[in-house]
């Protein structure tokens, strides 16, 4: 009876090690997956609006993107910082109680009619400063809420509700514009953030690994550049971020900036039809991250996993710009999505895997950066790149790129290529 007792308990503790009941992750989960549709489908309306609604040149899709990203880099090693120091609760409150107030003035422009140009581009990078804030805070919360042994159960959860989102997002505003205009777009992501607010109110962070303001504690410009010495000395940590800038120059850049205008101008496509594209890849990227979470425990060699499939993106990014047609390049980014989950979730489990929970924000932050932050310097490249050599081709020109930067790690990164 004894040994069967035994075995019932431990059957009770493994199971309760490995569920996220009771830990309060739903709520940061609905809350991330409400700024995944709003991100998703706020880059694709202001985009459409740049291009379409205000009926600007080639140039100013990639000016848009810069000024959506351009904060991101200027801000969330700082906001990174202060996760560290500050109530990482109160933070994420206050980023969504701004968002919403920046997404409805979006709304009241264009109902107004004083949307252009230039109050569009002081609105993006409005927008883009509440993201910064908000992404680092959001992810140092997860091991906080679900322990160490739990991280990678949680980072897939959360990959499958964000690319849900990427599919939803642009669908629904894609719809919304066809349908009403610019304004109820962003009236939509306003109410989203209002949903995202009620979830983070619900988050209660445990008081054992909450953090608290510490007197005396050195200069936020101090502690960021102690998190990045601790990333360049970790040979695991030092290739993945390089690999992941890679990823956020080359190829998110390109894809998010390219992809609406290839489907309209190559391809004769409207609003709808482009989101579709960016809705195929988020398919793909939620097929993945399922499978993901059937096979976490069996899945070996992840670094070189991620560095292959990170091979096969980038050939399927030079396929892209080869699409002689756009049913094909729909296949094509529904693919991309496939390869692009493994991408996804691995990274985010390695980096918090690897990061010890006091550089955790920082950390984050730095991978918020070179995923999010360089995307608007590579949108802005591949636009200026674009108006002289096409947008096809300057996507496949960008995925040529990248193959060179992974198969170099392939070659020279040892020790992520052998990690378990």
């Amino acid at each position: 009876m004894s040994a069967v007792g035994s075995t019932v308990e431990d059957a009770a503790t493994a199971s309760s090690r490995s569920s996220l009941a009771g830990t309060g992750f739903v709520f940061l989960w609905a809350n991330a997956v409400s700024l995944a549709l709003i991100t998703s489908a706020d880059r694709f309306t202001f985009i459409w609006l740049v291009e379409d609604t205000l009926d600007q040149p080639a140039w100013a899709s990639g000016l848009i993107v810069f000024a959506l990203g351009a904060p991101v880099c200027a801000f969330v090693l700082t906001a990174g910082a202060l996760a560290d120091r500050l109530d990482r609760r109160r933070m994420l409150l206050t980023s969504q109680l701004a968002g919403l107030t920046v997404v409805g003035a979006a709304a009241g422009l264009s109902w107004a009619g004083a949307m252009s140009l230039p109050v569009a581009l002081v609105v993006a990078t409005a927008f883009g400063t509440v993201v910064a804030f908000a992404m680092p805070v959001r992810s140092s919360l997860v091991p906080v809420l679900v322990g160490t042994e739990r991280v990678m159960q949680a980072v897939v959860l959360m990959t499958v509700g964000a690319n849900v989102a990427m599919i939803v997002g642009p669908l629904v505003v894609g719809g919304v514009i066809e349908r009403a205009g610019i304004g109820w777009a962003f009236f939509v992501q306003a109410v989203l953030f209002g949903a995202g607010l009620a979830a983070a109110v619900r988050i209660r962070v445990p008081p054992a690994t909450s953090v608290e303001p510490v007197a005396g504690r050195r200069h936020l410009r101090a502690e960021v550049g102690e998190a990045l010495r601790f990333v360049w000395h970790h040979e695991v940590l030092r290739a993945l971020f390089a690999l992941l800038s890679a990823g956020g120059l080359l190829m998110a850049g390109s894809a998010f900036t390219l992809l609406p205008r290839i489907a309209r101008d190559d391809f004769g496509r409207d609003a709808s039809e482009a989101a579709r594209l960016f809705a195929l890849m988020g398919l793909g990227l939620v097929i993945t991250s399922v499978g993901l979470m059937r096979l976490r425990s069996r899945l070996r060699r992840r670094g070189l996993v991620f560095m292959g499939f990170m091979v096969l993106g980038c050939l399927g990014q030079v396929a892209q710009g080869m699409a002689p047609s756009f049913v094909t390049l729909q296949v094509l980014l529904f693919t991309w999505g496939l390869t692009g989950g493994f991408y996804v979730n691995l990274n985010q489990a390695l980096i918090q895997e690897l990061t010890p929970q006091d550089r955790m924000g920082r950390v984050m932050a730095l991978s918020a950066l070179v995923n999010a932050g360089l995307l608007p310097i590579g949108g802005l490249v591949a636009a200026l790149l674009a108006a002289a050599i096409g947008a096809q081709a300057t996507v496949s020109t960008f995925g040529l790129v990248g193959l060179c930067c992974v198969l170099l790690a392939l070659w020279r990164a040892s020790g992520l290529r052998a990690l378990r």
